[in-house]
């Protein structure tokens, strides 16, 4: 097989630009099977790992066919070529900046782009487009069905003029539950186009999309030579990846190893994989305070943060030392320089999520890098069951586990005494766990058998709980001796923390009537009404319409506490006779 650029029937602007720009002396093996193809009217199904070179290989063969479209006839700038669809925001943001590298550095073409994903008002892009055109579009799935159907323009243009239509992590597309979406755009489009579609794998759902998009296409798999023997259901690893695990005897010994396995490797960059959104929020308080004098960059990233998800991930991406703490929205493709460690501080929910989120490290050419997976002992089963598909993970070295006892004290005492002083901290600390146990007793691969032997106790210690939140998933668990951590102090804490929560709740959505019933069943339940003089300053802060989201949020939380101690005091000056019984009944609001 011929590697070198000069082999390939493309024009010599994009040559120049590919050994320019992006200094590559020859093409991968999936490109150079793939490229060839692509431009001569052939629909495929391309199966690419990690670091196989896939983005330029649809790439090129997009813009060579525009370019020779363009020397036939003139293309305006509405008239839509090229449509790539991507799981992610990360992903498409990437993809888009490839194409843009190419636009930038020609003096030839200049196709207008556009890049349509969620964090934006979809009226803006629609807009957006109506001014200034695009020639080729790289989207999410959602943002372009919307397009599809909000603008008629939009939707008319990609009927007449689409040449291209290709499908990046086809499968990933699938998981995260597109497969009706996907379906629905394809009916929006030409029938006569070309059509490629790139999967790490091809699964059931991959088949009936490639039957209902893909007319009579030709499938291409590249496999590197040690790689050939394997069965045909085993996964592969990066050749240069030391994948490991480590069994902790306890869910209390997570936290404190990472800590303390982070600030040993400091001058290093991670990457941290948890299970759901909110336990990322709530770790990553915790990992501030106990790494902020480690001169790491701490970083956090999951859907729920919107637009604000490219900036993190382009700071994460340009600098050495750093961490981010994140879900799996970045596990599949995005191409992130030098990451030193993955660490899987939850499981993952599937065999092929694990082998994606390893894929983050090691993947770029010449370069080496670490997976260290965290099991609890009951988690052996995934361990195994990743050998049986072919994956070669290693017991992280025992000598290496030095149980640092001063800081898992320390650490969870902290913990705790936050919760306790905290509000907004209390409430992360229940979402993380609640949203943790959810996942895992019902998404996870083998939730079946994982879930049933766990500790749920263990595991909720682990978090540092201050009580057991009631789940009927909880329910389900096994019985264990493990004995929770939470005091009878700390459940009525906790009980005040849901009474000022449904205050607030009540407070925030302006029933006046409402409240006024709270605060006699207040009066009645703990002695006393709220502080008068801070339920008006709520009320006032609630009327200002200017004073919005976190700054609001903050001064609520801050209201709440204040309210806490100025009680305290209250109570604690009466003890010490220095304030008269009236003066304190006229505080509380007790008072004839």
């Amino acid at each position: 097989m011929d590697l070198s650029w000069d082999s390939l029937d493309i024009d010599s602007e994009l040559k120049k630009i590919i050994k320019n720009e992006f200094k590559f002396e020859s093409m991968t093996p999936i490109q150079a099977a793939s490229i060839p193809l692509f431009i001569t009217n052939k629909d495929l199904i391309v199966e690419a790992v990690t670091g196989s070179g896939k983005t330029l290989a649809f790439v090129i063969p997009i813009l060579q066919i525009l370019i020779r479209k363009s020397r036939a006839e003139a293309i305006k700038k509405h008239d839509i070529g090229a449509v790539v669809v991507s799981p992610t925001r990360e992903l498409a943001t990437q993809i888009f900046n490839v194409f843009k590298i190419f636009t930038d550095h020609s003096d030839e073409f200049h196709f207008k782009m556009m890049l349509l994903i969620g964090g934006s008002n979809t009226d803006k892009d629609i807009r957006n487009y109506a001014n200034n055109g695009a020639n080729i579009i790289v989207s999410t799935p959602g943002r372009l069905f919307d397009l599809l159907e909000k603008s008629t323009i939009f939707s008319s243009k990609i009927r007449q003029c689409l040449e291209v239509f290709v499908l990046d992590e086809a499968d990933q597309l699938l998981n995260l539950g597109f497969e009706k979406t996907l379906n629905d755009i394809i009916d929006y489009l030409p029938k006569l186009r070309r059509t490629s579609l790139f999967s790490a794998t091809q699964t059931k759902e991959v088949s009936q999309l490639i039957r209902a998009g893909l007319r009579n296409p030709m499938k291409i798999e590249i496999k590197e030579k040690n790689l050939k023997k394997l069965k045909p259901n085993q996964l592969h690893m990066p050749n240069r990846l030391m994948n490991k695990y480590i069994v902790f005897e306890s869910a209390e010994d997570k936290l404190p190893f990472l800590i303390d396995f982070i600030r040993q490797h400091s001058k290093e960059k991670f990457l941290v994989f948890t299970s759901t959104c909110a336990q990322v929020n709530y770790f990553e308080r915790i990992l501030n305070r106990y790494l902020s004098s480690n001169k790491i960059l701490l970083l956090k990233l999951h859907r729920k943060l919107k637009n604000k998800r490219q900036k993190i991930y382009d700071q994460f991406r340009e600098t050495n030392h750093s961490l981010l703490l994140c879900t799996d929205v970045v596990s599949r493709g995005v191409d992130i320089p030098q990451v030193d460690w993955v660490i899987h501080f939850d499981l993952p929910l599937t065999i092929e999520n694990y082998v994606h989120r390893c894929g983050r490290s090691a993947h770029q050419i010449n370069t080496y890098g670490n997976s260290l997976l965290f099991c609890l002992g009951h988690e052996m089963q995934f361990v195994d069951h990743s050998k049986s598909r072919g994956i070669d993970v290693q017991q992280f070295d025992q000598n290496e586990l030095k149980s640092d006892l001063q800081l898992k004290e320390s650490l969870f005492n902290w913990i705790r005494s936050e919760l306790k002083r905290n509000i907004n901290f209390y409430q992360m600390s229940i979402e993380a766990f609640v949203s943790f146990i959810r996942t895992y007793s019902s998404k996870h691969l083998m939730a079946k058998w994982l879930f049933k032997n766990c500790d749920v106790v263990d595991i909720a210690n682990g978090y540092g709980l201050l009580t057991m939140p009631k789940m009927p998933e909880l329910r389900q668990a096994k019985k264990c001796s493990t004995q929770f951590k939470g005091s009878d102090e700390d459940a009525k804490i906790v009980g005040k923390f849901k009474q000022i929560l449904y205050d607030k709740k009540v407070i925030k959505n302006n029933d006046s009537e409402q409240v006024s019933k709270i605060e006699s069943n207040t009066a009645k339940k703990f002695g006393f009404k709220r502080n008068p003089e801070i339920v008006q300053t709520i009320r006032k802060v609630r009327r200002n319409k200017t004073m919005k989201g976190r700054t609001r949020k903050i001064i609520f939380d801050e209201l709440d506490l204040e309210e806490l101690n100025s009680d305290a005091r209250m109570v604690k000056k009466l003890k010490k006779s220095k304030i008269s019984n009236k003066e304190f009944d006229d505080y509380f609001g007790l008072s004839k």
